[in-house]
C-alpha cells in the first residue's frame, strides 16, 4: 500500500490536521491499515471515507487528526446506539441493572 498526501490543512479553530489522501493499493483498504499508514496517534485519528473507482488501484480517504482527546470530545458525536451501549456497560460494571 503506497500512500500520499493530496492535501493537508491545519483547522485552528477546531484543533485538528485535515488530510485527504491518495491511496495506492491492490486490495480495499480498511480504516485501520489507513490509521496505521498515517502514523498517527490512533485514538485521536478518524477516518472519515474511503473511496475508490470501480477496476482501478487508487483509492480516496479522507482523515482528521486532532490535537487532543477534549478538542476530539467537542466536536465529534457519540450515536445513540453507542451511547445506550456505554451506559449499559457502566450499569453492568457498578453492578446495577442497566439504565433505559
Amino acid at each position: 500500500m503506497e500512500m500520499k498526501i493530496q492535501k493537508q490543512f491545519k483547522n485552528l479553530l477546531l484543533l485538528r490536521e485535515e488530510y485527504s489522501l491518495k491511496i495506492e493499493s491492490d486490495t480495499n483498504p480498511t480504516f485501520a491499515n489507513v490509521k496505521e499508514a498515517l502514523k498517527k496517534e490512533g485514538d485521536l485519528t478518524i477516518v472519515k471515507n474511503v473511496r475508490g473507482g470501480f477496476g482501478n488501484n487508487n483509492f480516496n480517504a479522507e482523515v482528521i487528526v486532532y490535537d487532543s482527546q477534549e478538542a476530539k470530545d467537542k466536536v465529534e458525536k457519540i450515536s445513540r446506539k453507542a451511547r445506550k451501549k456505554l451506559k449499559e456497560e457502566t450499569a453492568k460494571a457498578q453492578g446495577g441493572a442497566p439504565a433505559k
